[in-house]
């Protein structure tokens, strides 16, 4: 009786400690699932589709040049629009002294060779880089074409440039470099944007070599005759807003994919349909605006009682 007594008693012990240990086990297990866990508020938001591209631009340009050597002195400030005719400087031939009669008698005129914008700044590609030359010419050997850009100082050789006219009044043209051309016809529209101008440009010309499109603003763009290659944003896919959660929010339960969000204290796993996506966010269909979202989804979450932190 007494050896029934003690196996009663070692066996009492023995699931006392075993529920001990499941409980104790059970325990951490649930706090440290919980600790682990990483919360993000679902918000309202704009998913866009951009990329830099790089754009050489082509204008109605026409460098001017000073008829003789000597001092040049402008009129009006750079980037101003001058008539055709109208003085856009004057030169003080070399040998008049300044402050005198002889300076007065044969002090120069320049004038615009055609109305538009006045700049000092002229790179030599004027004529080369032209709308007709991107229509017509090999893109490849245009392109390759460099730049000699040149400000000229107070005192310029005949023949030397002293600055450009650009037409402003004839829409610019672009080559835009870009890494494939799938997707895009002759006659489209895609939207750049170039510092603040945001505009629909007109593709013209397609060329495999070098990659990318010709294209046409609807009208001149500020800054294309004084920085004639630089970078601008195409948005190649329309933009999608809605509520956004973390791409990382993501799980695929079975086969639905859905997010585990956060309820009244306890992680729920909800189906959804994603409308967009990028590299960091979904925008998701039909899910509340500020509720947390659980960004470390995993297997055994679903009912698990956790605290927002």
């Amino acid at each position: 009786m007494a050896g029934k007594g003690k196996k009663t008693i070692y066996l009492f012990w023995g699931v006392l400690m075993i529920a001990l240990a499941g409980g104790i086990f059970w325990f951490y297990r649930s706090n440290f699932d919980t600790r682990t866990i990483k919360f993000a508020v679902a918000q309202i938001g704009t998913i866009t589709h951009e990329r830099k591209v790089t754009a050489t631009y082509a204008n109605q340009e026409l460098p001017i040049a000073a008829p003789v050597s000597g001092n040049v002195q402008y009129i009006g400030e750079d980037g101003q629009r001058f008539r055709r005719g109208e003085g856009v400087a004057t030169l003080l031939p070399e040998g008049a002294t300044p402050g005198t009669k002889q300076e007065n008698a044969i002090n120069q005129t320049i004038p615009a060779t055609m109305g538009g914008l006045f700049f000092r700044q002229t790179d030599g590609l004027e004529a080369i880089i032209t709308s007709e030359n991107l229509i017509s010419m090999d893109l490849d050997r245009l392109l390759a074409q460099a730049a000699n850009v040149k400000i000229p100082t107070t005192n310029v050789q005949q023949g030397e440039y002293v600055g450009k006219i650009v037409n402003n009044l004839i829409p610019t043209q672009a080559f835009l470099e870009l890494s494939s051309i799938e997707g895009l016809t002759i006659g489209k529209t895609i939207r750049l944007t170039i510092g603040e101008q945001t505009a629909s440009a007109k593709i013209l010309r397609k060329s495999e070599k070098p990659m990318g499109v010709v294209v046409m603003f609807p009208y001149y763009i500020d800054g294309s005759a004084t920085k004639r290659r630089q970078e601008v944003t195409w948005s190649y896919q329309s933009p999608t807003s809605g509520v956004l959660v973390p791409i990382s929010a993501l799980w695929t339960q079975g086969e639905e994919l859905g997010v585990f969000l956060w309820s009244e204290g306890v992680v729920h796993f909800k189906k959804v349909k994603v409308l967009d996506q990028d590299e960091s966010q979904a925008c998701i269909e039909n899910l509340t605006s500020g509720i947390p979202i659980v960004i470390t989804p995993r297997d055994g979450l679903e009912g698990l009682a956790a605290d927002v932190k």
